[in-house]
């Protein structure tokens, strides 16, 4: 085996290793869970009055190039904190999955010039 060769099994071999991790992932969302704080209906509210207002976890996402807002019950802010974490990991594993195509479609021509030129001798 050539060293062009080895270089593409290399590629191929860890393609197919975050491919395995990526389809070993876990729920994910895309999005950020965010906390917003607005002020409630009460006049009398001292927390609203003193400017602090009160403090609201959401999910933030894209639908259609507009952001919009999921609201999160407390239990249920952990979870979505995870699902996006998974999320911004599979990002990367796909780009780097990226990386390695770019790679392979670097060596693969040069590869098959050489075997197509050792056909014709």
């Amino acid at each position: 085996m050539n060293e062009a060769d080895r270089a593409v099994a290399e590629l191929v071999k860890r393609r197919f290793l975050l491919w395995r991790d990526v389809v070993q992932a876990g729920d994910f969302v895309r999005g950020s869970v965010v906390i917003l704080r607005r002020p409630c209906v009460r006049k009398t509210c001292g927390r609203c009055a003193s400017g602090e207002k009160h403090p609201a976890t959401y999910l933030s996402i894209k639908v259609k190039g507009k952001t919009r807002l999921v609201y999160l019950p407390k239990a249920w802010v952990a979870q979505a904190k995870g699902w996006t974490a998974e999320w911004r990991r599979l990002e990367g594993l796909l780009g780097q999955m990226s990386l390695v195509n770019v790679e392979l479609l670097r060596l693969l021509p040069k590869r098959e010039a050489k075997r197509q030129r050792k056909e014709r001798r």
